[in-house]
């Protein structure tokens, strides 16, 4: 059995050895990259669970391990393992696994920490703040110890065999390896001079609501990375008007991730032909959310009712030019080694995942004691890009046309993402959910009991058997008999209701080489790749 653990790291790192493919140009050192988008609520990677934070953490943060990226990756959703901070790990039996850091790797040259090497005890203590302070600490709860042997070695024990630990750890910011030093001075790592890590990039300033700026960090430990002199964002909260920007030339990038929607898309693509457009499906999904464990919708006609009043189909047309993936839950599109289709269902169960039948809704509401429907407010954050407040009021409209009217309730983005976004709200809820990098996530995390991600107040003892069980296993091919019959289960209990999920058209300018479009957090090691030809 240790063997096989063994040996099973082993190949995992000598598949990171082999040569990526290069691009037809060489890369050129130097330039700003200059983006525009929002700003994070928050600096510190532990005390917001905001994926805008994590993006912007993943410049300076490093980890153990990490994802590929650039010419790295295989697709956009390759989540294979790389070794960042430590140089090589192995399981020792199927709950034990050592760390061996890689010598030399410094944090920035910046005080209190002047740039000092990093140690076995940095991780300990990072990771320990992470699973004492984070939103997501429940992502590392199998983890039953942390030993540091010797300054390059780390040990980690858990309670149990856990399938996405490699995935958690290389999760960009949620567990960065931070300096106590930073901490014992500006108190948490909100402040901008705490900002400290082994990143790709150096925090240099943050002027609130106006500029962050990063530069290259001049002793990473990938030697010649990154190509860019420094990142540049505009925090510009108005999607319009960061699309304005990007016409102009203004920006090289009108979002972080280079996100355009649909429509953007092809608008880009008359008005700018010089700009590079990719459309490419993303990780991501949009839902209504329900208190499931409160009247009315504690009862599976109601939440079906919900599910059978969106016609998915006229939602692509119209938000998407009929480019959406219909079938978006609860495994989301992109991540089709996972997946499911409806199709393999039972016919009865696809249609309450995917159909479309108001009449049935109506049925299922009078049977429920609804025949004249009920209110319900809708909580939501109305600052997501389009097409979502075109999303919320197609919602309440076809919420309305089987008698259950919604009251839209927009929310400031911090309350929004610190409570509803946590599941602490009444009635319903409509939004996005983040696009986690481990099929455990968008399953466990959504339905089991106390997860932070657990919105809908999912609590299912026959379900939860079933996830326990396909984190328990080590072996990918038992481990997706188990997801499949997970997505079995959930096809007609409708614990979310899921909404067509549209490409996202990946554009930015012409001069913007080797930007490549991974799911996740992960702008810094996506920069890190990046450079400029003028």
């Amino acid at each position: 059995m240790i063997r096989r653990f063994v040996l099973a790291a082993t190949v995992a790192l000598l598949a990171l050895t082999l040569p990526a493919p290069t691009e037809a140009q060489q890369p050129r050192r130097g330039g700003v990259l200059r983006i525009a988008d929002r700003e994070a609520p928050n600096l510190d990677p532990h005390l917001s669970i905001s994926f805008l934070t994590h993006s912007w953490a993943s410049m300076a943060y490093g980890q153990l391990v990490r994802f590929p990226h650039g010419p790295e990756q295989r697709h956009t959703a390759d989540f294979s393992i790389l070794p960042d901070v430590a140089e090589k790990w192995e399981y020792t039996n199927p709950t034990t696994i050592v760390f061996t850091l890689r010598k030399g790797v410094r944090f920035h040259n910046k005080p209190p920490v002047n740039g000092r090497e990093v140690t076995s005890a940095d991780v300990k203590y990072s990771l320990e703040r992470f699973m004492a302070k984070s939103g997501f600490k429940s992502r590392l709860d199998q983890v039953q110890a942390i030993e540091t042997p010797d300054k390059q070695t780390v040990r980690i024990t858990l309670k149990e065999p856990f399938a996405p630990f490699l995935n958690h750890l290389a999760s960009p910011a949620f567990t960065a390896i931070l300096a106590r030093e930073a901490e014992e001075k500006f108190g948490n790592f909100n402040h901008p001079d705490a900002v400290i890590g082994t990143g790709p990039f150096v925090l240099k300033s943050y002027q609130k609501g106006v500029r962050v700026v990063w530069e290259r960090n001049p002793d990473y430990h990938v030697k010649g990375l990154p190509y860019l002199d420094g990142v540049e964002l505009e925090i510009t909260p108005d999607s319009n008007t960061r699309l304005s920007l990007f016409r102009a030339g203004k920006v090289d990038l009108g979002h972080m991730w280079g996100y355009a929607s649909v429509e953007e898309g092809k608008s880009l693509q008359k008005s700018n032909p010089e700009v590079v457009v990719t459309p490419t499906v993303t990780m991501g999904q949009g839902l209504i959310y329900m208190r499931t464990d409160q009247p009315p919708f504690n009862d599976v006609r109601v939440r079906q009712a919900v599910s059978l009043a969106i016609d998915r189909k006229a939602w692509s047309d119209g938000l998407y030019y009929g480019e959406a993936c219909i079938d978006s839950g609860p495994v989301p599109c992109a991540m089709k080694e996972w997946k499911l289709d409806a199709a393999k269902l039972e016919p009865a169960k696809a249609k309450v995942l995917v159909g479309y039948d108001p009449a049935e809704a109506k049925k299922l509401l009078a049977a429920a004691g609804h025949p004249n429907g009920f209110a319900t407010p809708a909580f939501h954050w109305p600052g997501y890009a389009p097409p979502w407040r075109s999303v919320y009021e197609l919602a309440a409209d076809s919420l309305g046309q089987i008698g259950i009217q919604v009251e839209l309730k927009p929310e400031e983005y911090g309350k929004y993402i610190s409570t509803t976004y946590l599941g602490k709200f009444e009635k319903m809820a409509i939004g996005p959910i983040t696009p986690f990098t481990e099929i455990d996530d968008w399953l466990y995390g959504t339905h089991v009991p106390e997860q932070p991600n657990n919105r809908s107040h999912v609590a299912d003892a026959e379900l939860n058997k079933l996830l326990v069980a396909q984190r328990r296993e080590l072996d990918p091919k038992k481990r997706k008999e188990i997801v499949d019959d997970i997505q079995r289960y959930l096809a007609d209990k409708a614990y979310y209701v899921y909404f067509p999920t549209g490409p996202q058209y990946i554009s930015h300018q012409k001069h913007v080489k080797g930007f490549k479009h991974h799911d996740g957090y992960g702008l810094g090691h996506r920069l890190m790749f990046t450079w400029l030809d003028k």
